[in-house]
Formats: C-alpha cells, structure tokens, sequence
C-alpha cells in the first residue's frame, strides 16, 4: 500500500529530520587523514585528466580500489572542488542503500516494519560518523545493499533489469573495496537458498550469468591497475616487485 502522508507523518518526519541532519554536515571539516587523502586522490584525476591511475604526492598509489575516487572526481568535475562536493556523491549512495533498505524490508515483511527499518539505519551512530568523515562505507552501504535487494528479486523471478542491477552494483562494491564486499551479497543469496533447502537453484543459469556480468563489469578496475602497474614492470608495489 502506497505511504498515507496523515497516518504516517510522524514516522515521515522524524525521517525527513534524520535525512537532514545527515546532509547537514556536508561542508564539515574531516576530523581523520583519510578522507583528506580520498579527496587529494579524486582530485588529482581531474587536475592530469587521468583518471586510472591513482597518486598521492607524486607517488603510485595502491591501498584502495578506484570507484570512490572516480566519483569524487566526477563531482569535482560538474561542481569543482570543495569539502561539500568531495561528499555529495557518498551521500547520495547513502541514500540510495536507505531506499534499498526501505523495499527489500517492505517486500518481507510490511510498510510500517520499513520505515522502522530506514530509521534505524538512518539513525545509526556510525552511519552519522561515516557520512561525516566519508571513505568507503556510504559507497557500500548502497552497492551492497542494492545488489542483494535485486538478485533477492532474481531469485524469485527471472528480470534482465535486475541481473544486469545486481551484477553492476556487485561489481561497483568489488571497486570500492575489494573483492571481500562480495562476500555480504553471495552469502545472501546463498543462504537463502539453502535455508528455503532449494539447493539445486544455485545451478541455475541466471546465477552463473551474475557472476559472469558481474567480472564484466569489474573489467575498469583490471584496466586501471594494468594501466598504472602492469604494463610498467619495473614499478614496485609496497617495495616489492611486481
């Protein structure tokens, strides 16, 4: 049933106020290195247009994997530089994972346990701290998030949108944080399968097609690293060859 703006108001509110707060701190001043870094990272892509390689004063870079920093630079490129533009587009997947959140908990259960669930995410003391001092976490909140929401759909019916979803978004957390990030998703889909005992679902086509889509997608990231490392042999990577 659609949201009832009357019966729902308080919940609507108190959501509404939440989202707020979260963007509130936009233009805050980072209170660690790293986000310092992140954005010295994005920045540097925008200022050499190149946007596969990844350096920090001057030298090659290889502690984290692309994606974060592609869309901090995008940001940098429509708004420019500044504190506020550096975490706008982790914001914006902060919000998509409290949407995500809101369908894949209002399809399980109902619309009221949805908006508690939202607020509860949106409420979270982490959450206010990783949107503040933004890194890797609102990126994954939303990829991961929405990858298990789509394959949860996939294993009820078969839909391209959702496969071609789930499998960009896998890949897109593989490239915000490694290949670990594929472990929420893969245990999700797993185990609800095995917990529902239909383990011959697992052989299905469609779920070798998520796999293979989502390598497909990861392919900018093997550039990127090819690019700036492997196609130059003579770089080491932490003091070591390569």
């Amino acid at each position: 049933m659609p949201i009832n703006v009357n019966k729902d108001f308080p919940w609507l509110l108190v959501l509404i106020l939440t989202v707020a707060i979260h963007f509130s701190g936009i233009n805050v001043t980072f209170f660690t290195d790293d986000p310092g870094l992140y954005g010295s990272l994005a920045k540097n892509m925008v200022l050499k247009g190149n946007y596969w390689e990844l350096f920090s004063y001057g030298k090659d870079w290889l502690d984290k994997p692309h994606f974060p920093f592609w869309m901090a630079a995008l940001s940098f490129k429509l708004f420019g530089v500044a504190t506020w533009s550096y975490k706008l587009p982790a914001l914006l997947f902060f919000l998509l994972s409290a949407i995500y959140t809101y369908l894949f908990t209002k399809k399980n259960y109902d619309q009221k346990t949805a908006l508690i669930a939202v607020l509860i995410l949106l409420s979270a003391q982490h959450i206010f701290m990783s949107n503040t001092d933004v890194r890797a976490e609102p990126y994954l909140m939303g990829l991961i998030t929405g990858s298990v929401y789509h394959f949860f759909l996939l294993e009820k019916r078969f839909s391209w949108i959702d496969l071609v979803l789930g499998a960009l978004f896998a890949a897109c957390a593989v490239m915000t944080k490694g290949v670990f990030a594929l472990i929420p998703i893969g245990a999700s889909v797993i185990g609800e399968l095995i917990l529902k005992k239909r383990y011959a679902e697992m052989l299905r086509l469609k779920w070798l097609l998520a796999v293979l889509l989502t390598a497909v997608f990861i392919l900018p990231e093997i550039y990127s690293l090819y690019i700036q490392f492997d196609s130059q042999p003579e770089k080491t990577t932490f003091n070591n060859a390569h």
